[in-house]
């Protein structure tokens, strides 16, 4: 009996192991799938949107490229984040109903943002060569390898972060190796530094009409 239980445990014990390796694939597999999917349709959205602003005259392009990052990109915004991304040491300074505010403000600073990075590349003859994800644990990236006949190959990157419910959201593109929401947050410290918080707050209700 005692050389049957010497057999069975360890196998048994291999089973229970195996069944949760297998358990914990399955998850992750569940949670992956979902990233690679965004990613996917948020770069070829992205790509799509480029070649539009080509098919259209130059005085259209602008409000052209506010429109598809408003219906394609703004869903997927990570507002929360990428308002504590941009205030940085400020955040600790602020009552809460000031960052609520901001962070709704701050869509159309981040819509038009993204949008600069579409025409920034309207000129340019593009394809996409390889889209490549690198996912962590609570964050991940697309890199979108773009081959561009006037500068040759350059890459952008797309910036995600999962929150606790465990979806998805983009909160910063890199362009030729520029973080587009570390250069907005060097501009509003700045501001903040100049005129205060409330002011910059004032400002950004007063330009929400969505111009770049």
């Amino acid at each position: 009996m005692k050389n049957q239980l010497t057999i069975l445990l360890p196998l048994l014990l291999s089973l229970v192991m195996s069944a949760k390796g297998l358990a914990q694939q399955h998850e992750q597999s569940n949670m992956e799938a979902p990233f690679a999917e965004l990613a996917h349709k948020l770069s070829t959205e992205l790509i799509s949107g480029i070649e539009d602003l080509k098919a259209v005259p130059e005085t259209e392009q602008e409000q052209l490229a506010l429109q598809i990052v408003h219906r394609e990109f703004a869903p997927h915004l990570d507002l929360r984040f990428s308002s504590l991304k941009l205030l940085g040491k400020h955040i600790r300074h602020l009552e809460q109903h000031q960052m609520a505010e901001f962070t709704g403000l701050i869509e159309n600073q981040l819509i038009n943002m993204y949008a600069k990075v579409l025409i920034e590349y309207k000129n340019s003859e593009i394809a996409m060569q390889t889209l490549q994800t690198n996912q962590g644990r609570k964050f991940a990236e697309a890199t979108i390898q773009l081959n561009q006949e006037s500068r040759g190959d350059t890459q952008l990157i797309l910036k995600f972060r999962q929150s606790a419910k465990g979806q998805w959201r983009m909160y910063d593109v890199v362009s030729r190796q520029v973080s587009q929401l570390s250069v907005k947050r060097q501009s509003l410290v700045l501001k903040i530094s100049e005129i205060g918080f409330e002011q910059l707050n004032k400002e950004l209700r007063q330009r929400s009409s969505n111009r770049i």
